[in-house]
């Protein structure tokens, strides 16, 4: 095996928050996001400097490569609040365009091939201008071109609510407690952030050119209109004949019939649908088994290398290694731990790489259940919890620099790292006090109780995980002194199906970054797309607003400390600690480089056989 250690992000100003889009394969779901020094800005990189740096010279092309997914894809709309996830993230980086591409190191660079700029060209209101190659076209022939931008616009701000028909009067309340909203959302985004703040999108006579006006400024602006979805698939499948043509105030049928469509349509593989705005095109996909991307020969600009890549599952991060020295596969990219390094340690022919990345592992707090309601209940498991053990015993073998992670927005790499844990290291004197100030009395067989409920939670995780596996059952233990009584709850489904359906009381999962500080908006604001704790705090809110228009990184670093001081003090969830990224891929296989916002693949157009 030969490891091959990249540069760490040493010069970065690394935050953390959920991807505009949705974690390696199993990292999770949805949505974290991290920053550079200069997020957003009037200044960005033009159509001439597209290269990406690391990449090595590109061998003559065609051939397969094999890549190991451990996680299924779901749907070719990773927009959507119930589809975001990073097993779709690894497919879609290769079919759906968008203006930038975010490079590993959290900068961004304007895609030469799909743009010709994108530019501030007003600050007062904030103007935004994105001028589209006039070849860019979709897979089967159509343009490129604003309809997509108003697409994503129109989709992602918002604006647009239905009656709910579920409604019956003020003070309703569902089977959970939580109050019945009067309506819903026509369309159904994991995040409204950076959408709502722009107030029109307007075209050229050619289409090619877009002009957004923001009403709020947005600083991170640049994370916005990635992962395009085909506005002329929505329009034929919904029955509409010109959605630009659709009042984007108030709710009509037309709206209606798009915001269904964009919801649930994009759910599994259908090629009539799944059109593609970049280098490859889904061939096939057969759930359990594999989805095949061959190369789009549609495409107007730099081609593919390879002709195809397979996307083989194996859920098992084990079996991996082996699929790797078999020649099944010919890229991994699992979650380390130290029985899988010791694999392919014994492995020759390969390269490996592991690094600290910017993801960060947590346990979330659903307080929709009757226990974690009780801000007392979420600080007591904070306190029993012994978090250095955790690391000690899971991380460190891998990497012996790791920390426990003590802020939710910035790593401890970042010149902004605030460390607001103080008090939280474990107590578990301090936890029962917690309890039984809240009037919990400790029962005969050790376990709290309050009202006839014992204290008794379910960790969910997604399996198979080892890791993850390990870390419920240091928890179990750990909190059992504290009178917690906690239980393994795995589920394969659990990030794609229950996560996004609040069907968890305790959740062990990971963030994975992005290049917008912004992104974490709708991790934690009321009714946020991805705030599936049911954590309310409207101050909360209002920081977001100040600091997502904030350019000041120093301001805005301020803002967003603020934010994970609230956080702290209402334990809405908790942060466990950063954790490696790892790849490893035959030496056959040239211009593999992780890309921790995006994965493996963020390249694999790239990607070109060597032997």
């Amino acid at each position: 095996m030969r490891t091959n250690k990249r540069s760490k992000y040493a010069a970065l100003v690394v935050g953390i928050a959920l991807i505009a889009g949705a974690c390696s394969d199993d990292d999770d779901s949805t949505t974290t996001t991290a920053a550079t020094e200069d997020t957003g800005g009037s200044e960005t990189t033009m159509a001439g400097d597209t290269t990406v740096p690391g990449t090595d010279p590109a061998p003559a092309g065609g051939g397969t490569v094999t890549y190991a997914a451990e996680q299924e894809y779901t749907s070719y709309n990773n927009g959507a609040a119930d589809q975001g996830l990073f097993s779709n993230t690894l497919v879609l980086n290769m079919t759906l365009p968008g203006p930038f591409i975010s490079n590993p190191d959290l900068t961004f660079t304007l895609w030469g091939d799909m743009m010709a700029s994108a530019e501030v060209t007003s600050e007062d209101p904030q103007v935004v201008e994105y001028v589209v190659q006039p070849e860019a076209a979709w897979s089967d022939g159509e343009a490129l071109d604003c309809d997509d931008f108003y697409l994503a616009w129109l989709s992602g701000n918002g604006k647009l609510v239905k009656p709910n028909p579920d409604y019956t009067g003020p003070g309703q309340v569902d089977a959970d407690g939580a109050e019945v909203p009067e309506t819903l959302p026509v369309f159904n985004p994991a995040s409204t952030t950076g959408y709502e703040d722009i107030a029109s999108v307007e075209c050229s006579e050619d289409g090619k050119t877009i002009t957004t006006t923001y009403d709020t400024i947005f600083a991170d602006w640049q994370v916005l209109f990635g992962g395009l979805l085909p506005a002329h698939i929505v329009e034929a499948n919904a029955g509409v004949e010109d959605l630009m043509a659709v009042d984007t105030e108030a709710t009509s049928p037309d709206a209606e019939a798009l915001g269904e469509f964009w919801n649930t349509g994009f759910v599994g593989f259908d090629p009539a649908i799944a059109v593609s705005g970049a280098w490859f095109t889904i061939d096939s996909f057969t759930p359990g088994q594999n989805l095949i991307l061959k190369r789009n020969e549609a495409f107007w600009g730099t081609p593919a290398i390879l002709d195809e890549i397979v996307f083989l599952q194996v859920p098992d991060a084990t079996q991996q290694p082996a699929a790797l020295e078999n020649g099944d596969v010919q890229v991994i990219s699992p979650q380390p731990n130290a029985d899988l390094v010791a694999q392919l340690e014994g492995i020759a022919g390969i390269t490996t790489s592991i690094e600290q990345g910017v993801t960060f592992e947590h346990y979330d707090f659903n307080q929709a259940n009757v226990h974690l309601a009780d801000v007392n209940v979420r600080k007591a498991f904070a306190l029993c919890l012994d978090r250095e053990e955790i690391v000690a015993t899971l991380v460190a073998p891998i990497n012996p620099d790791a920390t426990v992670l003590n802020n939710r927005l910035y790593i401890p790499s970042s010149p902004d790292y605030v460390d607001g844990s103080a008090g939280y290291e474990r107590d578990v004197d301090a936890a029962k006090a917690l309890l039984e100030e809240s009037g919990y009395v400790m029962g005969d067989d050790g376990v709290y109780a309050k009202d006839g409920e014992r204290l008794s939670l379910r960790l969910g995780r997604r399996d198979p995980n080892p890791r993850r596996q390990s870390t419920n059952e240091l928890a179990a233990e750990q909190c059992a002194e504290a009178g917690f009584e906690l239980t393994d709850d795995p589920s394969e489904d659990m990030l794609s199906v229950r996560l996004p359906a609040s069907d968890y009381d305790v959740i062990l999962f990971a963030w994975v970054a992005t290049a917008a500080q912004s992104s974490n908006t709708s991790l934690y604001v009321p009714g946020g797309g991805q705030n599936w704790n049911n954590y309310n705090n409207p101050e909360i809110q209002t920081l977001f607003d100040q600091a997502n228009a904030e350019f000041d990184q120093t301001v805005r670093a301020d803002l967003m400390n603020q934010i994970d001081a609230i956080l702290w003090e209402d334990m809405a969830t908790l942060p466990l600690f950063q954790f490696q990224e790892m790849v490893a891929y035959s030496d056959t296989v040239s211009n593999v480089i992780f890309n921790g916002p995006l994965g493996v693949t963020w390249n694999a157009n790239e990607w070109a056989l060597t032997a």
